[in-house]
């Protein structure tokens, strides 16, 4: 096993997983055009044809899951990381593999949408609702395909990474030193962090249930009925929880990892806790929900810590920093 067993695999990877997001682009058209027939024209036929798009979707979803985690498993198996004799008294260990989470680079819409749609068939009762929130899934699953597709081109930067290595290790090029270093510095404290596999899919799974809250916030705007309400704070309690212990398991991870940089000015963590306060500041407005006109604002309110979140999640693709895909 080693770099043409990895490259096999991540070609198997395109060549099985794009057909299932293909498939996943087509079912999501059909949700989206079925979830505004029923919403114009409350037939239960077009809600009954929703909800078993919604399943196909979700089961399609988590088949693209699999190949996912086979990928990561073989890219554990295959990809090792022998540093050479004469680099061991820089790097305390002989050999590195890449334990790659689930959730990373081009992987990260994909999972915060199948964990939504997951959300979305337990709540199916509420057929408004599941409606609106179909609309939103379709194009969830549109930007996936086009942007953030995980299947095309599986996790680009590790695999920079990967290719780097043994090009310079083959080259015999005197940047090893600085490249394994570097390479170390990655496989401990980001790709086979205990953190990373627990503080990101928190904070995604956070975000699928206050999806919810935010349609639920929009719908008590529309029909002003106090059950849309009563679902907007459900959720939103599923996500601040989840958000909170995230970000608090995030803390002890940026010390470990960013000890030797201001990692605290970095713009998500900044965006992150302003989230956080407008979350908070919901769920403490609810104290007053009975009074006159609170349910609107508590409503609009959850509609601004929902921008807040997707703004928040935006800030990785256009600000510098830690978190960031754009360089300083």
């Amino acid at each position: 096993m080693g770099f043409p067993e990895y490259l096999a695999a991540r070609e198997s990877l395109v060549l099985y997983g794009q057909p299932v997001l293909t498939y996943i682009l087509l079912v999501s058209l059909l949700q989206f055009l079925v979830s505004v027939l029923y919403l114009w024209k409350k037939n239960d036929t077009y809600y009954g044809n929703l909800i078993k798009l919604l399943y196909i979707s979700t089961a399609l979803y988590i088949v693209g899951f699999l190949f996912l985690i086979k990928f990561h498993v073989q890219v554990y198996n295959t990809v090792l990381i022998e540093y050479p004799v004469f680099l061991r008294q820089m790097i305390p260990v002989e050999t590195s593999r890449f334990a790659i989470p689930l959730w990373i680079e081009n992987e990260k819409l994909y999972f915060w949408t199948m964990a939504t749609s997951v959300f979305v068939l337990i709540m199916q009762r509420r057929k408004d609702i599941v409606a609106f929130l179909g609309v939103i899934l379709a194009v969830f699953s549109t930007i996936v395909y086009f942007f953030s597709n995980p299947f095309i081109d599986p996790l680009p930067r590790a695999h920079s990474e990967i290719t780097g290595w043994y090009a310079t290790l083959a080259a015999g090029d005197p940047a090893i030193y600085q490249a394994a270093g570097s390479l170390f510095g990655r496989i401990t404290y980001y790709y086979n962090s205990t953190y990373m596999w627990t503080h990101p899919p928190m904070l995604f799974i956070a975000y699928a249930s206050l999806i919810i809250t935010a349609a639920a916030c929009v719908y008590m705007l529309i029909r002003q009925d106090r059950i849309y309400d009563e679902i907007a704070y459900r959720y939103a309690k599923i996500g601040y929880i989840l958000l909170t212990t995230g970000m608090l398991i995030g803390y002890p991870w940026a010390i470990e990892a960013w000890k030797d940089s201001a990692w605290w000015w970095d713009p998500k963590i900044s965006g992150s806790i302003m989230m956080w306060v407008l979350y908070s500041a919901y769920l403490h407005a609810r104290i007053y929900v009975n009074r006159n006109k609170m349910w609107n604002t508590t409503a609009y309110l959850g509609i601004i810590c929902f921008l807040s979140l997707v703004f928040t999640y935006l800030l990785t693709y256009i600000v510098p920093g830690i978190h960031s895909v754009v360089q300083p």
